[in-house]
C-alpha cells in the first residue's frame, strides 16, 4: 500500500482552498468596518479565485445599504450571490443587482422575506 504525504492529505480533506483579497481605498475608508464577504465555490484555480475577488470588492466599492424585501418564490439557494432585484420603489425601478445575504423562504405563502446588499446611489 503506498502512503500519502500528510500534507496532501490534508489538503484533500480541507473543506476549500482560500483566497483573500482586499482593496486599499476601502480598508483605508472603512478600517474594521469594512463588508466581509465569504463564498464557497467550485472555482478551482488561484488566478480566477483572485479574479472573483476583484469583481466582489468592485462591486462593494461605494457606501452601502441593507434593504428587506419580500419577494415572491424560494431565494436561500441564492445566498452569497448576486441577483438583481426590480420594483417599482427604493430607487429599483431600472433593476439593481444586489448581494443576498439573508433569506427566509415560507413555501406555505410562496414567499421569502430576503435582506440585500445594495450600493447607495
Amino acid at each position: 500500500m503506498t502512503s500519502v504525504d500528510p500534507v496532501y492529505a490534508q489538503w484533500l480533506q480541507s473543506d476549500g482552498l482560500w483566497q483573500v483579497s482586499d482593496d486599499a481605498t476601502i480598508k483605508a475608508r472603512w478600517g474594521d468596518k469594512a463588508q466581509t464577504s465569504e463564498r464557497m465555490t467550485t472555482i478551482a484555480a488561484k488566478s480566477d479565485a483572485a479574479s472573483e475577488a476583484v469583481r466582489q470588492i468592485a462591486f462593494l466599492g461605494g457606501p452601502l445599504v441593507i434593504d428587506e424585501h419580500m419577494l415572491l418564490g424560494e431565494w436561500s439557494a441564492y445566498l452569497g450571490r448576486v441577483i438583481t432585484i426590480t420594483i417599482d420603489r427604493l430607487g429599483y425601478d431600472a433593476g439593481v443587482d444586489v448581494f443576498l445575504i439573508g433569506a427566509e423562504d415560507d413555501r406555505s405563502a410562496g414567499t421569502s422575506k430576503v435582506t440585500v446588499i445594495r450600493r447607495l446611489s
